[in-house]
């Protein structure tokens, strides 16, 4: 319920943007050519009618939307303090009046008005955040009249139950009120207000005193599968609400959801993350900045590999079995940093400070991490992303398995060029305990923002590290 509202609430702000974005370059306009004339300030260079400028508001109303959305202007929890507000629209504001600016510069039919581009980002987060300080405002004050509120019961004040009435607290604007929680093992605390055996008296007092609850949520444990049903049983005389949040911190989640087969709910408590369209624009990006980097880097790649030719004889690139995405194995190309069959004797060998196998040119490479840049083009192939957990070799991967907890999980993401745990300074022979508690981190918190920091952080302290060899 509180999804398909906060969905159905967002929506509807879309579409009510989009009519202000409209307002802001109409009203920009006649600002700039009506309302300036008169006032004598800032004279027209040339006179140009509404005509022309409304010819270019469907792309204006595409491009804005669209970058709207993409920085994140319609996340539920944006709405809830009118500081983060400002932030979020001014933030995503500012990306569109880039990004329109830029798309019609390439315009030279049409001379567009600089000022009126500067009226029409200053009309705009006026209008948007005008809108929801209006509707922010409008519900608090009928809340404070009793209007708009939805009484909510919560069952088991556990770890659950206690992260379910905080989600609550950040969405006021869905006027989620929690009176307390009932709970069989937790009756000291001061929200409680009693065991489950007290359901239907509370239920009756709250009718009775003429503030009904409208929502029961159950947070048990799965393992309370009996208790439950008997609750489910006992509210099917009712009329409130009952949603069921089952307690599955027990269990050993990850890119947990559900969905549905043949009506039937299916909890999936460890897979990949879903295709979505983030998903989606995460390998885009993976596309066009490795083929950009190998591109402008391409002078440097020459030298490298010139460099790795003269230093010994053999290849210049070093292919190298590593385990991706679900398990699946592939090459991973690295310039080549150690003579031809170094490993033919001695087999795997997990690298630590002080060796000496690799050539002088190799330890170079390694201490700078340039014989990483080939593995750009394993992006552009599809086997790695720029940002994800390292890919290990198979050999190593036996031996931590079965040592190493949730160690396999690391795998349900595409392996990465650079990572969390890597610009935290867990690689080369560190702690494979912090590296896979980072990495599951990555997974379980992966966002656009996320990736785009830790590409960030790579430049800045990525590259040369003292654990790099």
């Amino acid at each position: 319920m509180l999804q398909e509202q906060s969905r159905l609430f967002q929506r509807l702000l879309f579409f009510a943007d989009a009519l202000l974005v409209v307002a802001s370059w109409v009203l920009a306009y006649y600002t700039r050519f009506e309302l300036f004339p008169i006032l004598g300030i800032f004279p027209l260079p040339e006179w140009l009618p509404l005509s022309m400028y409304l010819r270019f508001v469907p792309w204006v109303i595409i491009l804005s939307m669209f970058v709207f959305w993409a920085s994140g202007l319609y996340v539920p929890d944006r709405a809830q303090r009118m500081s983060t507000l400002i932030w979020t629209v001014g933030k995503a504001i500012l990306l569109g009046i880039l990004f329109t600016a830029a798309s019609l510069s390439f315009y030279r039919a049409l001379y567009f008005s600089r000022l009126h581009m500067l009226l029409f980002g200053v009309y705009m987060p006026l209008l948007l955040v005008g809108l929801r300080f209006a509707i922010l405002t409008y519900l608090k004050r009928g809340r404070k009249q009793g209007k708009f509120l939805r009484r909510v019961l919560i069952i088991g004040a556990g770890r659950v139950g206690q992260r379910l009435e905080e989600s609550f607290r950040q969405y006021p604007w869905m006027g989620f009120e929690t009176v307390g929680f009932l709970d069989d093992y937790k009756a000291d605390r001061e929200d409680v207000l009693g065991t489950t055996t007290d359901l239907g008296e509370l239920l009756d007092r709250y009718e009775h005193e003429g503030n009904p609850i409208q929502y029961v949520y159950i947070a048990l444990p799965i393992s309370s599968m009996d208790r439950i049903a008997a609750l489910a049983d006992e509210m099917s005389t009712r009329l409130a609400h009952v949603c069921l949040v089952p307690d599955l911190f027990q269990l050993d989640i990850l890119n947990s959801r559900i969905t549905e087969i043949g009506g039937l709910p299916v909890i999936h408590m460890i897979d990949e993350a879903p295709l979505d369209f983030r998903r989606a624009i995460k390998r885009i990006i993976d596309v066009l900045f490795s083929a950009l980097l190998l591109l402008i880097a391409s002078p440097l790649l020459l030298v490298i590999a010139l460099a790795v030719k003269l230093s010994s004889p053999g290849p210049v690139f070093y292919r190298q079995e590593r385990m991706g995405l679900n398990g699946a194995n592939f090459a991973m190309l690295k310039f080549r940093s150690m003579p031809v069959n170094t490993e033919s004797d001695s087999g795997a060998v997990w690298a630590k400070a002080g060796e000496n196998r690799a050539t002088r040119v190799g330890a170079f490479l390694r201490r700078t991490s340039l014989d990483e840049l080939p593995q750009f083009i394993n992006v552009l192939k599809g086997d790695m992303s720029v940002v994800g957990p390292r890919p290990e070799r198979p050999v190593f991967i036996e031996q931590f398995r079965n040592q190493v907890p949730r160690y396999m999980l690391r795998h349900k993401m595409k392996a990465g060029i650079t990572g969390w745990a890597q610009v935290n300074g867990w690689r080369g022979d560190t702690s494979i305990e912090k590296r896979i508690e980072f990495d599951l981190y990555y997974i379980q918190n992966w966002s656009l923002r996320l990736d785009i920091k830790i590409m960030l952080m790579t430049v800045w302290k990525g590259f040369v590290h003292e654990n790099a060899y």
